[in-house]
This record gives C-alpha cells, sequence and structure tokens, in this order.
C-alpha cells in the first residue's frame, strides 16, 4: 500500500500518519485526543474552512471523513482553541526539526563511512546483514526493542516453544524469506538469529525506519510506566507486623 513520505506527527503522546497524499484525518485526531463534540471537523465551516476547500488544503469526503494537509491541520487546530493550534504547530516545527536534524547526520555519516558503506553494501548483497548490521545501516534504533515490536505486524513473528511459549527470539515471516528479503543461515553460529538481512530486506527497513522508531520510542515509554507503577504499588504495600 502506498504511503506518504511525510512523517508522522506527536500530539499529546498520539501518533498521527499521513495518507498517501499527505493529507491528516482530522477526525482520526479528533477521537483519539478526546476533542470537544462542537469542534468536530464536519462542522468547521468558516472563511478559512472554505478557502482551504478551494485550495486543496482541505477535504471533505462523504461517509469517510475531513482530511488536510499541514496546513488545514493548522488552521482546523486554531479553530478548536489556541492550546490546541499550539500543541499541533509544536508536533509539525519538532516534525521539521528532526528531518533538518536527520539529514544533516546522515550527510555526515555518509562522508564519514563511504568506504564502510561500501563494505556493508557489498556485504548484504553476498551473504546478508545480521539483522543489528542491517539497524544500524537503516537508522533504527535499539535492534532488539525494534524486532519485538514489529513481531505484532505481517513481517516477523516470535518463535515459540514446543508448549506454546515464547522464546524471546524472532524471526522474518515464509514471506519475508521467499521474497528474498531475508535468508537463513545454515547455522546459528556468528550469527543469533539464524537468518540474515538482503538488500531488499534493507529497502523495507530503510522505508520504515521513522514509523519503527516511534513505535519502538512508544514501546520504551509504556515499558517504563508500567516499571514506575510496578515500583509505586511495591512501595505502597503494608508491610504486616
Amino acid at each position: 500500500m502506498q504511503t506518504s513520505e511525510l512523517l508522522p506527527i506527536i500530539i499529546d503522546g498520539h501518533t498521527f500518519t499521513p495518507n498517501a497524499k499527505g493529507m491528516w484525518s482530522l477526525n482520526e485526531i479528533h477521537q483519539a485526543l478526546s476533542l470537544p463534540e462542537s469542534k468536530r471537523p464536519g462542522q468547521w465551516d468558516n472563511e478559512v474552512s472554505s478557502r482551504l476547500l478551494s485550495c486543496g488544503n482541505f477535504h471533505k469526503v462523504d461517509k469517510v471523513g475531513s482530511f488536510a494537509d499541514e496546513l488545514g491541520s493548522i488552521a482546523y487546530a486554531m479553530w478548536v482553541s489556541t492550546d490546541f493550534y499550539l500543541m499541533v504547530a509544536h508536533a509539525f516545527v519538532a516534525v521539521r526539526n528532526h528531518a533538518v536534524r536527520e539529514l544533516r547526520r546522515k550527510d555526515a555519516l555518509l562522508d564519514a563511512n563511504m568506504p564502510k558503506a561500501s563494505t556493508l553494501d557489498m556485504k548484504a548483497r553476498g551473504a546478508g546483514l545480521t539483522w543489528t548490521e542491517a539497524c544500524r545501516v537503516a537508522g533504527i534504533q535499539h535492534p532488539q526493542l525494534a524486532l519485538k515490536v514489529l513481531a505484532k505486524g505481517p513481517m516477523f513473528n516470535e518463535i515459540r516453544d514446543e508448549w506454546g511459549s515464547p522464546t524471546g527470539t524472532f524471526r522474518p515471516k515464509p514471506q519475508g524469506f521467499s521474497s528474498g528479503a531475508f535468508v537463513k543461515t545454515s547455522g546459528d553460529f556468528g550469527n543469533r538469529e539464524g537468518w540474515r538481512v538482503k538488500p531488499r530486506g534493507l529497502d523495507w527497513l530503510s522505508a520504515h525506519t521513522e514509523e519503527i522508531n516511534v513505535a519502538v520510542r512508544e514501546a520504551k515509554s509504556e515499558s517504563a510506566q508500567k516499571a514506575k507503577l510496578r515500583r509505586s504499588n511495591g512501595s505502597n504495600k503494608v508491610v504486616q507486623p
């Protein structure tokens, strides 16, 4: 399925991803953030929304919902409230700053690591890259946590033992091997996963880097909150004499 090259935005801890046309679902934002019923996107009808409709920055799709690009989303947020407008504007500024930093970082890495990049490219075309190497090339953070996150999607799964219990080991699903994105190794020596990443798989990872990194950050945050809650519950226990 075609996706937009634009990065997701994060508002109040919720991640919103644009569609293939670079438009965000205002209905999704309204519902996820529990905005007032009086501020539903379908009720946004003023001079600003009319101008954005005529310019293509704002769309209303029958029985589907309302969609807007960056300009339209910020204008909608301004209609909702000043506080919400500032949240949305900050979200887009953060994404733009992140994109600029990433571009500078990648340019610097390319200049500094051109020989290394060529070696890894040759390795990918040959025996394949280990998962950690592939993540390093694609810019994916926390490779092992990324695997755990990806196991919830269509490309990877977690291996289970003979009793059906999870083993903490992950590998691509059969279609990943049949498509040539990944290749099985003859043994686990020097490659604990038992499989490697080929150029097709590296291309897939690179195309989903930001999406994966966002999911990893959310998983880390959720894990930290659960750990904090466990510590809090433990400290609140009353010790019986």
